[in-house]
């Protein structure tokens, strides 16, 4: 599949997910600052990628990936990233601005660097068997 197949197929998960119009969703859009999602879209949005092309997501599919990354060694110490998590999850993320990794981030934070382009690398990993089930 290639990248504009795989923009268009999860750009109609999120115009079903989120219902907003097709026309505001690119691949640099950010899913809860400008298309206003929140925690349980984003799991809609997982449900719907599942469906449309038949992988399994997990709510925490990055941080799985950078924990296997890292050797399985902690991600987060007094509830914030380390920095060697925060860059395995940069690197799985490179569609997100590093200004935007840097300090202290929280799990909690991460959604909000979500792009509609971490969604599609993500369909891209379950594809090719990169996601841990676990």
């Amino acid at each position: 599949m290639d990248d504009d197949e795989l923009f268009a197929g999860v750009r109609d998960c999120v115009v079903e997910a989120l219902e907003v119009d097709p026309a505001t969703v690119r691949p640099e859009t950010r899913l809860i600052e400008d298309l206003g999602a929140d925690s349980l879209d984003l799991l809609d949005l997982l449900f719907h990628l599942e469906q449309r092309f038949t992988v399994t997501l997990k709510p925490r599919s990055l941080e799985r990936l950078a924990r296997d990354r890292l050797g399985g060694a902690p991600l987060e110490v007094d509830g914030a990233y380390t920095p060697q998590a925060l860059l395995a999850i940069s690197a799985l993320m490179p569609e997100v601005p590093p200004a935007e990794m840097t300090g202290t981030v929280r799990p909690v934070d991460l959604p909000r660097r979500f792009r509609v382009r971490t969604f599609m690398e993500l369909v891209r990993r379950a594809q090719a068997g990169e996601i841990p089930h676990g």
